[in-house]
C-alpha cells in the first residue's frame, strides 16, 4: 500500500474556489477602474491582463483540471493527491500570485523574477502530480484527455521563464541590448504560450467531456479518439507560432494560430458539434459555453490575420492588444463563465431539489443576459475592426453582464445552502459530476 493510501480518513473539502471568487472580485474592480480612470493603477496594463490570466484563468484551470484529473482517475477522496496536496499547491500559488503583483507595482526586478518561478514551479508541480497519478491509476478511457493538462502546464512554464527576461527588459538598467531588442518579440511569445498553450490546451481538453455534459447528451462515439490525434497538432500551433514570434517571423504567428484553430476545431469543436445536433443548448450555461467558443474562434482568426500583415513585433501587439481583450472577454470567460455555471451547482450538491434551487438563480433572465453580453462584444469586435470610437461605453456592458454572473451565483450558492439544511442532508465531499451522460436529462 502507498503512502497515498496509506488508510481512509476523513474526507477532505477544501473551499480553495473562495479564492478564485476573490481574484474574479478583484478582476471586475480593476476592470472598472481602467473603463474610469486608467492612470490610477500602478503597471495598469500589465494588472489588468494578469489579474484576469493569472488570477481568474491561471487559479481556475489549476482547480478544475485537477478536479477532472481526480474524476476521470477515479482517485479516491482520501487520497492525500485529491485533498492535501492539491489544496497545498493552489495556497502557494494564490501566496506567490500576490507576492508578483506586489513585486510588479513596485519595480522590484528579484522580487518579479522570484514570483513567476515560484509560479512556474508550482505549475510544474501540478503537471508532474497528474502524470504520477495517471502512472498508478486505471482510469476509464476518457482518462486520455489528462494528457491535455500535462502539456498544459509544461507551456506555463515555459511562459515564466519568457517573464524573467522580460523583467529584465522592463526594470534593469543593465539589461542587455538584444534583450531590450527583443522585447516586443518576446512579449508575443509569452502571451502566445500563456494563453494558447496554458489556458487554450486546459480548454479543449475539458471540452471533450464537459462539453456533452453540459448539453446532457451524449459523448460523440469518436471524441476521444479526435482528441488524442489533435493534441501534437495543437502543441505543434503553440510552438510554431510562439517560436515565430520570438525571432520575429510574424508570418509563422499567423500560420500557428491558424494550425491550431484548424487543429481545435477538427480534434474537439466537430465531435462537440455531432453531439450537439442530439440536444442543443437550451440552458445559461450550454449558451454561455457556446457563445464563448465562437466569439474564441473569431479572436485567434483576427489576430492571425494580423499578424499576416503588421509591418513588425510592436505593430502587431498593438493590433493585437483589442482583439486580445475580446478573445480573452468574449470567449476565454464566457467559457468558465459557462463552465462554472453547470459545475457550481453540482459541487455544492445536497440532493436534486437543491441543486435544481441553485440552477433556477443561475438560469434567472438568462436569454437577456447573454443576448447583452454578446451584442455588446458584437459592436466591440465591429468598432475595433473599423477602427470606431468610443468603445469603453460597450466595454461597460460587457463587464456589467459579468457582475450580475458572479452575483447570481453567490446568490445560488446561499440558496442551494440553505435548501441542503433544510432537507436535512449532510453534503458529500466534494465529486466531480458523471462525464459519461447516457441521456438527455429535462431542465
Amino acid at each position: 500500500m502507498t503512502g497515498s493510501e496509506r488508510r481512509p480518513g476523513p474526507p477532505r473539502r477544501p473551499r480553495t474556489d473562495k479564492l478564485t471568487t476573490a481574484w474574479i472580485l478583484a478582476a471586475l474592480v480593476t476592470s472598472a477602474v481602467m473603463l474610469t480612470t486608467r492612470g490610477t493603477l500602478p503597471e495598469p496594463l500589465w494588472t489588468s491582463v494578469h489579474v484576469v490570466t493569472l488570477g481568474v484563468l491561471t487559479s481556475s484551470v489549476l482547480q478544475w483540471s485537477w478536479y477532472f484529473t481526480r474524476a476521470l482517475l477515479h482517485l479516491p477522496a482520501w487520497d492525500r493527491r485529491s485533498g492535501r496536496d492539491a489544496t497545498i499547491r493552489m495556497l502557494a500559488f494564490h501566496t506567490a500570485l500576490v507576492g508578483l503583483v506586489v513585486a510588479m507595482w513596485t519595480g522590484q526586478v528579484v522580487g518579479t523574477i522570484a514570483g513567476a518561478g515560484a509560479i512556474g514551479a508550482i505549475i510544474a508541480w501540478h503537471g508532474l502530480a497528474i502524470v504520477r497519478a495517471a502512472r498508478g491509476r486505471l482510469g476509464g478511457r476518457f482518462a486520455a484527455v489528462i494528457r491535455y493538462y500535462v502539456a498544459a502546464a509544461a507551456f506555463l512554464v515555459v511562459g515564466c521563464i519568457l517573464a524573467g527576461f522580460l523583467t529584465v527588459a522592463m526594470f534593469s538598467a543593465g539589461a542587455a541590448d538584444w534583450l531590450l531588442d527583443a522585447r516586443d518579440e518576446l512579449t508575443l511569445a509569452h502571451a502566445l504560450v500563456n494563453v494558447g498553450g496554458w489556458i487554450g490546451l486546459s480548454i479543449t481538453g475539458t471540452l471533450v467531456t464537459l462539453g456533452p455534459t453540459i448539453l446532457r447528451t451524449r459523448i460523440d462515439p469518436g471524441a476521444l479518439d479526435d482528441a488524442v490525434a489533435a493534441l501534437p497538432a495543437l502543441v505543434a500551433g503553440v510552438v510554431v507560432a510562439a517560436t515565430a514570434a520570438a525571432v520575429g517571423w510574424l508570418p509563422g504567428v499567423g500560420i500557428g494560430l491558424l494550425g491550431f484553430a484548424a487543429a481545435a476545431t477538427v480534434g474537439v469543436g466537430i465531435p462537440l458539434a455531432r453531439a450537439a445536433r442530439a440536444a442543443g443548448p437550451t440552458s445559461f450555461a450550454g449558451w454561455t459555453l457556446g457563445s464563448g467558443l465562437a466569439w474564441a474562434g473569431v479572436g485567434i482568426v483576427a489576430i492571425a490575420g494580423n499578424a499576416f500583415v503588421a509591418a513588425d513585433a510592436a505593430a502587431l501587439r498593438n493590433a493585437a492588444l483589442p482583439w486580445l481583450a475580446l478573445l480573452g472577454a468574449g470567449g476565454i470567460l464566457q467559457v468558465l463563465d459557462g463552465a462554472l455555471s453547470y459545475l457550481m451547482p453540482v459541487v455544492i450538491g445536497g440532493g436534486p431539489g437543491a441543486v435544481r434551487a441553485g440552477m433556477a438563480v443561475l438560469e434567472t433572465a438568462w436569454p437577456a443576459r447573454t443576448t447583452l453580453r454578446n451584442t455588446a462584444l458584437a459592436l466591440l469586435a465591429v468598432g475595433t475592426a473599423t477602427g470606431g470610437e468610443p468603445l469603453a461605453p460597450w466595454w461597460g456592458l460587457v463587464l456589467v453582464a459579468y457582475a450580475v454572473d458572479v452575483a447570481l451565483m453567490a446568490r445560488a450558492g446561499l440558496r442551494q445552502s440553505r435548501a441542503r439544511r433544510v432537507v436535512g442532508l449532510i453534503a458529500p465531499p466534494p465529486r466531480p459530476p458523471d462525464l459519461m451522460p447516457t441521456h438527455r436529462s429535462t431542465p
